[in-house]
């Protein structure tokens, strides 16, 4: 099962994602996508506090189907947050956005774990005028479209509250 969490910065996606995989009381890994860097280490601290002891924890920056396909267990959970920054890292690497998406969303349908996914929804901001901004905006959301168009369970977040789109 995939299920996806969307939201804008600091929306709760994060919160409500780890709270459905609690429910599940499965071995669970967390997938961090975020680079550490001095303005995310306050972040990466609160989401590490957050988490439940019994998760283990990978830092996949680039690599993240062919970390999904390593990690792959059936009765397991994975959660990957977030989209967003990995396809930042890749755009960061100039690897064809569209193709990494889709090589994604190949591995994501043939993993046998309960898939959860948390992205931010960028192109509900203003979207700044520069070529590699306008960029990353149409692949992004190119890329929630094809891992929505996937999912199983689709939610959008807001407030701290949770919106189903499709389940």
């Amino acid at each position: 099962m995939i299920s996806l969490y969307i939201g804008g910065a600091r929306s709760g996606k994060s919160s409500l994602a780890e709270q459905h995989i609690t429910q599940y009381q499965l071995p669970t890994t967390y997938i961090a996508t975020a680079r550490n860097s001095q303005s995310m280490q306050a972040r990466i601290v609160l989401h590490q506090a957050q988490r439940p002891s019994y998760w283990t924890t990978e830092e996949v920056p680039l690599k993240l189907g062919q970390v999904l396909k390593q990690i792959d267990v059936p009765q397991t959970c994975i959660i990957v947050d977030c989209l967003t920054l990995w396809l930042t890292n890749q755009l960061m690497v100039n690897a064809c956005l569209d193709t990494v998406t889709t090589e994604l969303c190949h591995t994501l349908i043939n993993l046998q774990a309960h898939i959860v996914l948390v992205t931010t929804d960028v192109g509900q901001s203003l979207i700044p005028d520069d070529d590699m901004s306008q960029q990353f905006v149409y692949a992004s959301g190119e890329m929630l479209q094809k891992v929505a168009r996937i999912a199983d369970n689709v939610t959008f977040c807001q407030a701290g509250l949770a919106i189903k789109l499709k389940a």
